[in-house]
């Protein structure tokens, strides 16, 4: 007799967003959510919005700032900063190189845009926006954008930006492109967002905060949520009450006292996690996937692609 059929896989979203926390593994479950979808035979892009690029190292290559760089087939990476948009977008508007100098040069016009609020972040999204439906040259089309979006502040001013626009500015070039790209945001066909947190007290905090304003008051549609470094299930009373005694037997040595001490505490640490896990449960209505805490002295890229082996056994195989 056969055995069940497998889940069956489904073609990733053209743009995905990760958004949480600074210091929650966004960046390496950016990179590795490119590997699934390359593997899947998706042309993918990772989108980096910092000054400091950090998904190109982890591949072992040298980042080339705005220019992308191939890390795996299928797969590329590069960054962007509002000033890269923002000569891109002069250039598209403008048409005349000359005259982008004479505008977008100017050094009063470039300390006032990044002044008018969500100018520097319209400009960023728009070029991302512009890359899930164009491509990027030197790459040409591409299926897959994934966005790793700046860390919780900041993130939601970028992602927002297209709605405080829409509300402030009625009509002309900004405003149609605020209105088409918060379309994109909303767009359940082809986009979708996932939270990246840890198993801890803060990022949980600020995991719920960002789904009552992303999710709640913008309607950005949401996946499930990544839950990065999950330890091991911890033990069961009786065995820890077990390990307790073995642990101050006067007839043990020091050296394996010390590793049953070392075990109890990375025993407590998962029950603490399980706590944090519980809490999202009950407050974010959303899927959690849970995914395993990949240090040990693995590379970067090793740590990408065991990630990526979890992520591809569990996303994008539900019915969308």
């Amino acid at each position: 007799m056969s055995g069940a059929p497998g889940p069956v896989a489904v073609t990733p979203p053209r743009l995905v967003v990760l958004v949480g926390k600074g210091g929650v593994g966004r960046s390496t479950l950016a990179a590795s959510l490119g590997l699934v979808a390359s593997r899947r035979g998706r042309r993918a892009l990772v989108v980096e919005v910092a000054a400091g690029a950090v998904v190109p190292g982890m591949f072992g290559v040298i980042g080339r700032g705005y220019e992308p760089v191939p890390l795996a087939p299928n797969l590329w990476t590069h960054r962007v900063l509002w000033e890269d948009a923002l000569r891109e977008y002069g250039l598209m508007k403008l048409k005349v190189r000359a005259l982008y100098r004479v505008v977008f040069e100017n050094p009063l016009v470039r300390r006032l845009l990044p002044a008018i609020p969500g100018i520097a972040e319209i400009l960023v999204f728009g070029k991302i926006a512009y890359t899930v439906s164009d491509g990027l040259p030197g790459v040409g089309p591409l299926d897959t954008v994934i966005l790793d979006a700046p860390a919780t502040g900041h993130g939601v001013s970028l992602l927002t930006a297209p709605s405080v626009v829409t509300s402030t500015v009625s009509s002309g070039p900004l405003a149609d492109d605020a209105r088409r790209l918060r379309a994109l945001l909303l767009d359940r066909v082809n986009t979708q967002f996932h939270i990246v947190t840890t198993p801890e007290e803060m990022p949980v905090a600020e995991s719920e905060e960002l789904y009552e304003i992303l999710a709640v008051g913008q309607g950005f549609p949401f996946g499930a949520v990544l839950v990065n470094q999950v330890r091991g299930r911890g033990l069961r009373p009786a065995q820890r009450d077990q390990l307790g005694l073995a642990a101050r037997s006067i007839h043990r040595t020091d050296a394996a006292c010390a590793v049953m001490s070392g075990a109890l505490f990375m025993a407590d640490r998962a029950e603490v996690q399980r706590v944090h896990i519980q809490r999202l449960r009950n407050r974010v209505p959303l899927p959690l996937i849970e995914l395993p805490d990949v240090g040990g002295g693995r590379s970067p890229r090793e740590r990408i692609e065991v990630l990526a082996d979890h992520l591809d056994a569990r996303l994008w195989r539900e019915g969308r």
